[in-house]
């Protein structure tokens, strides 16, 4: 008998036993209501007998109501007592009926895993099949392509190196212009008429200026001459330069300008 079979057979015990619970669930209720109704007739009985003449024939029917409703009761006990086995039943039936849907799941997943285990198997056989031959044939293709390889690798080498040479032929070309422009400027500084005395008030000039704010180094050079102010402004930085001599007074400022402009032209810059 397969699992199928015997859940099939657990389910319909399930539903008998349902059905016989609900019966005696109606049953119970009945006679229930038949006790309430004998109680009810006791009641009255009780209420009659003190106004009756014939006391003990209603004593008597008292009697037999109290018997009555004490038969019922045990009947009622004894259905809740067939009741509560009856549900005892059918939660050891709900229980079994789990356990053989568990076991049906685990055997079903058993079965599925047995089937994916075999497929696996055929196809990683595949699968390291094809690698391997993907491996031999890139073996092949690299040893013959190896010498082509390190040629084209030799060729990329030697195109670096002569990018990096003519990046560095391009610096000291530069360096070189750089160098040369300073020569001629020092020259030029060396060939300005400026005695001993203006050449030491300039240096202490530009150490007093080259450190103090733009527009009090402007009011600075505005009370030198000119050719002075125009010798330490050429020789300081041209942003700083700059920043001074649009601080100091604009006539000033145009004079020593132009002081510069002559010496550049002289030097042979413009």
């Amino acid at each position: 008998m397969n699992l199928r079979r015997i859940l099939r057979i657990k389910k319909i015990e399930e539903r008998e036993r349902a059905r016989e619970l609900r019966d005696l669930e109606e049953e119970i209720n009945k006679l229930k209501e038949e006790r309430e109704g004998y109680e009810l007739q006791l009641r009255a009985y009780e209420k009659e007998l003190t106004d009756c003449k014939d006391a003990l024939r209603l004593i008597l029917r008292q009697k037999a109501m109290l018997e009555k409703i004490r038969e019922i009761e045990d009947h009622i006990k004894r259905l809740e007592r067939a009741r509560a086995e009856a549900l005892n039943n059918l939660r050891e039936l709900k229980r079994e009926e789990k356990a053989l849907d568990i076991l049906k799941d685990k055997t079903s997943k058993e079965s599925y895993a047995k089937t994916l285990r075999r497929e696996f198997l055929q196809v990683g056989f595949i699968h390291i099949l094809k690698k391997g031959l993907k491996a031999l044939l890139f073996v092949v293709l690299l040893a013959h392509s190896q010498s082509a390889v390190e040629e084209k690798l030799r060729s990329i080498e030697a195109e670096k190196e002569t990018e990096r040479l003519k990046e560095v032929k391009a610096l000291i070309e530069r360096k070189l212009r750089e160098l040369e422009e300073e020569r001629k400027r020092l020259e030029a500084l060396k060939k300005r008429p400026l005695s001993e005395e203006e050449d030491k008030e300039v240096r202490k000039l530009i150490k007093i200026v080259s450190k103090t704010p733009p527009d009090e180094a402007g009011a600075i050079l505005n009370e030198v001459d000119p050719k002075i102010a125009a010798e330490i402004l050429i020789r300081l930085k041209e942003r700083q330069a700059g920043q001074i001599l649009a601080a100091m007074d604009p006539q000033k400022a145009a004079e020593v300008t132009e002081i510069i402009m002559r010496w550049r032209k002289k030097s042979g810059r413009e």
